[in-house]
């Protein structure tokens, strides 16, 4: 007792310090969980079908809302390379239904834990290249699907899929990923700035 009467101020001074760290911890943790919250969080995912009627479906797992504005697909043909093509509107649709609201494009808002059908993997691949055999897919080793679109700020996810095939069709999609690729707002400038900013091709 004797000491810390005598080196009373420093004891405070500690006291001080501890507390100040001490908050300075719970604040980086508060601030950490709001950023988490705020973050973009798209998924992406093959819904119900099999091989080229197997739907792809983006979902928002968010806390914001996101406007989805496009959406891209990149072929990885054999001998071709690969090749990215704006898909965002449902050209694939008859005429009667992509006059319906929404219905012929992708576009639109999502809110905390909705989703959007981005369509078939053979409508996606019509969409993509009109002149392109969906039936026999000649060479088509991967496709890669990317969204991109906005909240607080540029927000974006793109997931690829191995083609896993016989002579005749596809026999189904396999993930190179389980889960998503989160594109940071800038990796989603440069897209917009190497594919242009029109949905159409």
């Amino acid at each position: 007792m004797t000491w810390i009467s005598e080196h009373s101020t420093l004891v405070q001074t500690l006291t001080s310090v501890a507390t100040a760290l001490i908050w300075l911890v719970y604040l980086q943790m508060l601030l950490s969980g709001v950023l988490r919250q705020r973050r973009p969080t798209l998924s992406m995912n093959r819904g119900s079908g099999e091989g080229m009627d197997a739907k792809i479906i983006l979902s928002n797992l968010g806390y914001e809302p996101i406007y989805v504005q496009d959406v891209l697909v990149t072929m990885d043909i054999e001998g071709d390379g690969e090749s990215t093509h704006y898909v965002t509107d449902r050209r694939e649709l008859p005429e009667e239904e992509r006059s319906e609201g929404l219905r012929g494009t992708t576009q639109g808002p999502m809110a905390m834990g909705e989703y959007i059908d981005l369509g078939s993997v053979r409508g996606i691949l019509q969409r993509a290249a009109p002149n392109y055999d969906t039936d026999m897919l000649p060479g088509l080793n991967k496709i890669t699907f990317t969204a991109l679109g906005t909240g607080q700020k540029p927000a974006g996810a793109t997931k690829t899929y191995r083609i896993v095939s016989d002579d005749r069709s596809i026999k189904k999609l396999q993930p190179e990923s389980l889960d998503t690729r989160i594109l940071t707002p800038r990796q989603c400038r440069r897209i917009h700035d190497q594919q242009g900013s029109d949905v159409q091709d």
